[in-house]
């Protein structure tokens, strides 16, 4: 995870070519918390240059892609809700009236469907799934009028054209077989197509009903598809991934997923909510240790690479997370943001004075345009963090009372010596305790408890000197010998 962050901040704008390479502007900010923990705060800004001037003018201006996806921990569960937009252009004839799609998982088995209705001319097209551990199952059937006015020159402007291309497809048993081994062979063989078919009607002369079905499982018996997916990556250095697999589908406990399409808005619409474990936190950590110790044992001692080790050491928070991703097409212009991640470095020093080398040696290793990179001093209820760069690093370009800012920075790895300071708040009670104001009052509070303490005992000695002691035998209870008798 931390590998797919870092490698993201330098992932645009490589090529070749008389293209104009995309325009980036990066910006990162890690805010240090009196705790040692690392907020990470990422956003950049694309301009796409000419790679999609050919494109560009094809959309009307506010064409837009708009994606989000927020963690939440709750008390039962760690829920990330996820929603896709897509602001679809309009077109001269309205091709879709609606698309409409529901899907569910429990553990690992889902099911859903999907509904399209077109409108050139009308259409409409139905499909369910169900997956489990052992089999992938589809079956889509369609309803399908032919237009010669709208799809001329194409398998649907006329029954002889679709029972000709029908023919050279699904009413072919070579081509279906052929297709059903493309799959196979892409999965080494691992995962067979039971069914892999198709029939057709014409209910009239204008229009056809197609019915489609796809049954695969794993080839070996008493196999399933994690044994499947493990087997296909072993040899890429997969092998033992299986129980390491199993845990990481273990921490999705459900999903949720709709998708809508507004024939009169042109808007797309996918929206998913997704539950995990409640203490993912903890499991993805586990899980990361569990995969890249093996890794690290691979090396002779003090040879692993240093983003890998800085990775081992290091913990992760992602139930706070949120990302957010906007693509302009019509004018060529995309941003990212991320916030909400913390991480749990290796630091080294004190308590009160540390380093984080290892994080700047990291992200430095990652190529990258120059970013804008942000050093923010965190706080808690007592204290709060200075950044101090040492005269000898890369000084910022701005400060501010708790944070230092290097503009078009090249090389984070130059400010793997900066020191982060734990001091109290200035109006917290310890901050007060430990001024000159705070030393005199205590001590003026000590000596008043001593004192106390003196006059006290004083005082205990005096009383007791003062009782006359008394002598002869104590005197019967009753009256005594001066007492009046009693009245009669």
């Amino acid at each position: 995870m931390l590998l797919a962050l870092f490698s993201s901040l330098g992932s645009f704008g490589y090529g070749a070519g008389s293209l104009s390479l995309p325009v980036q502007h990066n910006a990162l900010a890690l805010t240090v918390n009196p705790d040692k923990s690392v907020g990470v705060s990422w956003t950049t800004t694309s301009s796409l240059g000419s790679l999609t001037q050919n494109v560009s003018s094809l959309f009307t201006p506010g064409y837009a892609i708009h994606s989000s996806s927020s963690f939440s921990q709750q008390s039962s569960a760690v829920v990330r809700t996820s929603t896709i937009q897509y602001q679809l252009p309009p077109a001269p004839v309205k091709v879709f009236n609606s698309i409409s799609l529901t899907a569910t998982e429990n553990g690992l088995t889902s099911s859903g469907s999907l509904t399209i209705m077109t409108n050139v001319p009308t259409s409409n097209i139905t499909a369910t799934f169900s997956t489990s551990p052992t089999q992938v199952k589809v079956n889509a059937k369609a309803q399908i009028n032919f237009s010669q006015l709208f799809f001329a020159g194409t398998p649907l402007a006329n029954r002889t054209a679709f029972e000709t291309a029908w023919g050279h497809t699904f009413g072919n048993m070579s081509w279906t077989r052929m297709i059903a081994q493309q799959i196979q062979n892409a999965t080494l063989h691992f995962v067979t197509v039971t069914a892999f078919n198709g029939t057709v009607t014409y209910p009239t002369a204008t229009s056809a009903s197609v019915s489609i079905g796809f049954v695969a499982v794993p080839s070996q018996t008493g196999t399933d598809f994690v044994t499947v997916l493990e087997n296909i990556l072993s040899p890429y250095g997969g092998t033992g991934l299986d129980p390491i697999i199993r845990a990481a589908l273990n921490l999705q406990t459900g999903e949720t997923v709709n998708l809508t399409y507004n024939g009169s808005t042109y808007t797309l619409t996918l929206q998913s909510t997704t539950t995990y474990v409640s203490d993912l936190d903890a499991q993805v950590n586990k899980l990361k240790a569990q995969y890249l110790q093996p890794l690290l044992a691979a090396f002779p001692a003090g040879t692993a690479p240093a983003p890998l080790v800085f990775i081992s050491a290091t913990s992760i928070t992602i139930s706070q997370m949120s990302t957010t991703n906007d693509l302009d097409l019509s004018s060529g212009t995309s941003s990212t943001s991320l916030k909400g991640l913390v991480l749990k470095p290796q630091t080294f020093g004190s308590n009160t004075n540390f380093t984080i080398p290892g994080l700047f040696q990291t992200v430095g290793m990652t190529p990258m345009p120059g970013v804008n990179f942000t050093l923010i001093g965190g706080s808690d209820a007592s204290n709060q963090v200075k950044i101090v760069v040492p005269a000898n690093t890369l000084q910022p370009t701005s400060t501010t009372s708790n944070s230092a800012t290097w503009t078009n920075l090249q090389d984070p790895s130059t400010l793997s010596a900066v020191e982060f300071q734990v001091q109290p708040l200035p109006n917290s009670f310890l901050a007060f305790l430990v001024s000159p104001v705070g030393i005199a009052i205590e001590a003026i509070v000590a000596i008043g408890i001593v004192a106390a303490i003196v006059l006290y005992m004083a005082k205990r000695r005096a009383t007791k000197s003062s009782i006359p002691s008394m002598s002869g035998p104590t005197p019967s209870p009753g009256l005594g010998p001066g007492a009046a008798p009693p009245a009669p």
